[in-house]
C-alpha cells in the first residue's frame, strides 16, 4: 500500500472513526453503531498454496480495516476496503477475503468441537462441525475516495460473459454482490467527528472556489481539529508543507490544530510563489525573446552589412581591372568585361585581382 492508503487505513481503524464512517456511509448519519461496540479482529489471512511446479509457497493476504461489532444477542464483522483507482477485478478481491474470513471461522470450530469431543453421526464428523452451529456474518464496504464515480464491476457476474446463457443456468450462475461507497456520493454532513471535515475537503479538492468556499463555512470546525485528523487530511490532500508550521498552529491546552490559519496561510504562500514564479518565467520568457529578437536583428544587419561590403569590394575589384585593361590599351576587353560575367572572371584571373 502506498502512503495515502497507510495514513487513511490508520485512521479508519480508530473505533470512534469506523463506528461513524458505517453510520454516516451506511445508516445516513443515524447512531447505529457505538465505538464501544466495536472489538479488535484479525485482519491477516495466511496459509499455503502450490506452484505449478510442485514447490510450496507460503502466501498471505490482509484486510485494509476489519472490526468485529459486538451486540448483546449477535456478532458482526464489518470490513472496509480503501480504493483510490479502478480495480477490475475488486468483486473477486472482496470476495476472496470473505471466504477467507469464513474459511477461517469453519476451521476454527472444527478444531474446537474435536477438543470437546461433541461430534456425534456420520455427517458431523464429515462437516467437522454441528447442524446448529452458525458463524459471524461478514460485510465488506470497498471505500472510493478517488475521482468521480466507480464504473468497475460491482458484482462477481460483471466479470463473467454471461453473453448466450439460456436464463435457467444464469439463475444457477454463482454471484457474489460488492457494497460500494463513492466518496462524491457521500453527504459530509452525515458524519459527527473528523471524518466529516476529511471528506467535506477530499471531496472538494479539485476545486479552488469550492474549497475555500468550504473553509469559510466551516470555520469554526476547523479552527479546533484533533492531531489525528489534522494529519491524515494533509497527507490525503497533499498538502505535508503544513507539518512544519504544525508548531504554530498547536494549541497545547486544548490540544488542538488550527486548520482553518493553516489553510490560509497555504493559499497566501501559494498566491506568493505563484506571483514568484510568474515574475522570473516573465524574465526568462523576455530573455529568450530578447535573445532570439537580437538573434534575428543580427543576422538582419549582418547580411546587410556583408551585401554592401560586397558591393563596394566588387565595384573598387572591377575598378581596378577597368583602369588596367585601358591602360593596357584593351577597350575592346573593358567593354566585354562590363557586360559578361564570364569574361571578368578569365580576366581577375588573368590580372591576379
Amino acid at each position: 500500500m502506498g502512503r495515502k492508503s497507510d495514513e487513511l487505513c490508520w485512521y479508519l481503524n480508530k473505533a470512534e472513526i469506523f463506528a461513524d464512517f458505517c453510520n454516516g456511509s451506511i445508516y445516513g448519519g443515524r447512531a447505529v453503531i457505538a465505538p464501544q461496540e466495536l472489538a479488535e479482529a484479525q485482519k491477516h489471512y495466511s496459509g499455503n498454496r502450490k506452484r505449478w511446479e510442485g514447490k510450496r509457497i507460503s502466501g498471505s493476504r490482509s484486510r485494509d480495516v476489519i472490526k468485529l461489532l459486538c451486540r448483546k444477542d449477535h456478532f458482526i464483522k464489518i470490513a472496509v476496503e480503501n480504493q483510490d483507482r479502478m480495480n477490475y477485478c475488486m468483486p473477486l478481491r472482496c470476495g476472496e477475503y470473505d471466504l477467507l474470513e469464513i474459511s477461517r471461522q469453519v476451521r476454527r470450530l472444527r478444531e474446537q468441537r474435536k477438543r470437546e469431543g461433541t461430534l456425534k453421526g456420520g455427517e458431523e464428523y464429515l462437516s467437522g462441525m454441528k447442524e446448529t452451529d452458525r458463524l459471524i456474518p461478514i460485510v465488506t464496504v470497498v471505500f472510493f475516495h478517488g475521482k468521480g464515480k466507480w464504473t468497475a464491476a460491482r458484482q462477481l457476474r460483471d466479470m463473467l460473459d454471461m453473453e448466450g446463457m439460456d436464463r435457467e443456468l444464469e439463475k444457477l450462475t454463482a454471484n457474489y454482490q460488492m457494497n460500494v461507497v463513492c466518496l462524491e456520493d457521500l453527504n459530509e454532513d452525515n458524519f459527527k467527528n473528523g471524518l466529516r471535515e476529511l471528506i467535506g475537503l477530499m471531496k472538494r479538492r479539485g476545486d479552488k472556489e469550492e474549497f475555500q468556499k468550504y473553509c469559510a463555512e466551516n470555520e469554526e470546525r476547523l479552527r479546533h481539529m484533533d492531531a489525528d485528523t489534522y494529519d491524515v487530511i494533509c497527507t490525503m490532500l497533499d498538502i505535508d508543507s503544513l507539518f512544519p508550521q504544525s508548531g504554530n498552529l498547536y494549541d497545547d491546552e486544548r490540544e488542538e490544530y488550527d486548520m482553518c490559519t493553516a489553510m490560509r496561510e497555504l493559499i497566501e504562500d501559494g498566491e506568493m510563489r505563484g506571483r514568484e514564479q510568474g515574475r522570473k518565467e516573465g524574465e526568462r520568457r523576455g530573455w529568450e525573446q530578447g535573445k532570439k529578437e537580437g538573434e534575428k536583428r543580427g543576422r538582419e544587419q549582418g547580411e546587410k552589412h556583408g551585401e554592401r561590403r560586397g558591393r563596394e569590394q566588387g565595384e573598387k575589384r572591377l575598378g581596378l581591372l577597368m583602369e588596367k585593361l585601358i591602360k593596357d590599351g584593351r577597350q575592346e576587353d573593358a567593354l566585354r568585361a562590363s557586360r559578361y560575367a564570364a569574361a571578368r572572371k578569365r580576366l581577375y584571373l588573368e590580372y591576379g585581382l
